[in-house]
């Protein structure tokens, strides 16, 4: 075998880690760790800011129900896992569900039933990280500091979401197509 077919290889097979494992599992327990932790994986930026652009064509009663939802789903979700009733694998798989589930909501221009949905899938953002996080301590410092900054990133979707109407007439094909990739690499 080639070196370049050994760099890809390697590199093709690394994509899973990418794309789910990301630092911030560290077993403390702080806002600040809570806070940073979705901004270092492809998963929580991804599902945040696809569902923030799925919601910026939706009327503004769905943009704050979106992001009331977004956060009501990732504490439940994490006051479940803390409470192991889900295994960690059962979580993993859910959020890659998300990631389809918005693709697929972006793509078809659906606003509601799938915005609906893609908010319960959150939760298994949520329930994957108070499996793991949970059992540390202060969890209510690091589950604040989580939904903070996914509610951030939410926002941030809301923006991309006004640029893409306004400037990029494919933008939300584009997203979509990032949030499918992400799911696919996460199934593998």
């Amino acid at each position: 075998m080639s070196m370049l077919k050994k760099i890809i290889a390697v590199g093709l097979s690394s994509l899973p880690m990418m794309a789910m494992a990301h630092p911030g599992h560290a077993h403390e327990s702080s806002f600040w760790t809570g806070f940073s932790h979705p901004f270092t994986g492809l998963d929580h930026l991804m599902m945040a800011i696809a569902f923030g652009v799925l919601l910026w064509s939706a009327t503004q009663r769905w943009k704050v129900a979106g992001f009331f939802g977004l956060a009501a789903a990732m504490i439940a979700g994490f006051v479940l896992g803390q409470l192991q009733v889900w295994p960690n694998v059962f979580a993993e798989y859910g959020i890659v569900l998300s990631l389809a589930v918005v693709a697929t909501a972006l793509l078809m221009k659906s606003n509601r039933i799938f915005a609906v949905a893609t908010m319960l899938l959150a939760s298994f953002h949520g329930v994957a990280h108070g499996n793991e996080l949970g059992q540390s301590g202060h969890m209510l410092q690091l589950m604040l500091g989580m939904v903070s900054a996914m509610s951030i990133i939410y926002l941030i979707g809301l923006g991309l979401g006004a640029f893409t109407q306004k400037y990029l007439p494919q933008g939300r094909k584009i997203i979509a197509a990032l949030a499918a990739i992400l799911a696919v690499i996460g199934l593998a």
